[in-house]
């Protein structure tokens, strides 16, 4: 049905094929590609290569055949590559390419100054138990037992990406609901400025394969904290922020509270430099040098 639905909707012959997720997309690009003789690129994105996998025995064979059978996959992290592998992808056709920030709106506001008794933590993304949200909740609770002036603002509650009733009430029994602000998803043009408000970005997921809003908050020169859960680790280190333990309040609120109390040693621009090399512009010119040397032109 999924090759049907893009055969219908392709009126033109392209000179190839890029894909994002292995199943169905990719293995309908594969299937299409084959048809018209066309080169197949897959980019991977996470759930792709790790919950639908693990899910179901049929969903990896058929992601494993969409992905062995493309011309190349595109890989953001170390672990996305190493799944990748696990899957039989011959490592020949392995491009390790980042997702992209445009880092000219994600900018730093430079009029802001921190507050240490003011803190303002910030997360943004799906309302889902795998992002870890309420491990934040139990965080915040721990920080402010600590008698940290701590707040938390919630970016993204939808019907599709989740509501936000169950941490509410979380946040309710932790009594902590009167410093937790909860927020729908915004467009996307009205995050630069979300994030450059913020004091610390905090993405305490149980999984993500890259973690974009991280490079994103450090174009925005602000300090980030994430768990250590796949693709966080490329992009962390001492001096744009801290990682904690998945699945971990207490590990979580130590890595808040060690950022918070060494606010003073990152530099906004060190931060903001460590994002540069993600954006989007440099990104689209390695896929295009990927693209040129697929079709050998």
């Amino acid at each position: 049905a999924y090759l049907r639905t893009l055969k219908k909707n392709v009126n033109m012959c392209p000179d190839l094929i890029h894909a994002h997720l292995a199943y169905p997309d990719g293995l309908a690009a594969v299937h299409l590609g084959k048809e018209i003789g066309k080169p197949v690129v897959i980019s991977v994105h996470g759930h792709d290569i790790r919950e639908l996998p693990e899910a179901d025995s049929h969903w990896c064979l058929l992601i494993s055949q969409a992905l062995c059978c493309a011309d190349a996959v595109v890989v953001s992290s170390q672990d996305a590559r190493e799944r990748v592998l696990k899957l039989g992808v011959d490592p020949r056709r392995l491009y390790d390419i980042p997702q992209g920030v445009d880092c000219s709106v994600f900018v730093p506001d430079v009029s802001k100054c921190f507050n240490k008794d003011e803190c303002r933590l910030l997360y943004a993304g799906r309302f889902d138990q795998k992002k870890g949200l309420a491990v934040l909740i139990d965080a915040l609770k721990i920080l402010r037992s600590q008698n940290r002036n701590v707040t938390l603002k919630l970016v993204g509650a939808s019907q599709s990406g989740g509501g936000d009733e169950q941490f509410r009430v979380q946040a309710e029994q932790n009594q902590v609901a009167e410093w937790v602000e909860f927020e729908q998803a915004l467009p996307w043009s009205e995050m630069p400025s979300v994030m450059a408000s913020a004091d610390i970005f905090v993405l305490p997921s149980y999984y993500d394969s890259f973690g974009i809003v991280l490079i994103e908050s450090m174009a925005c020169g602000i300090p980030v904290v994430a768990t250590k859960c796949g693709g966080p680790e490329q992009l962390v280190d001492s001096t744009v922020g801290r990682l904690a333990k998945i699945g971990d309040p207490e590990s979580l609120a130590n890595a808040i509270g060690e950022v918070i109390d060494s606010y003073a040693d990152f530099d906004r621009e060190i931060i903001r430099k460590h994002s540069l090399p993600y954006d989007y512009k440099s990104i689209a010119d390695r896929i295009h040098k990927m693209y040129k040397k697929i079709l050998n032109v």
